[in-house]
């Protein structure tokens, strides 16, 4: 029936989009990786400020 339609159309949109899904995927890991490298970064720089001007 209906249901069935709606099932098999999702799932052969969801297999459509996995390629794209593992790409973003791996994009946002990287932004992720690249964002957290930023802020212990920053917190290495202020850490050193801070200890360094005692």
């Amino acid at each position: 029936g209906a249901v069935n339609n709606i099932a098999s159309l999702g799932s052969s949109i969801v297999d459509a989009s996995k390629p794209h899904w593992e790409q973003l995927q791996e994009q946002l890991v990287g932004h992720g990786l690249n964002a957290l490298g930023s802020i212990s970064e920053t917190i290495n720089n202020l850490h050193g400020s801070i200890t360094g001007g005692r």
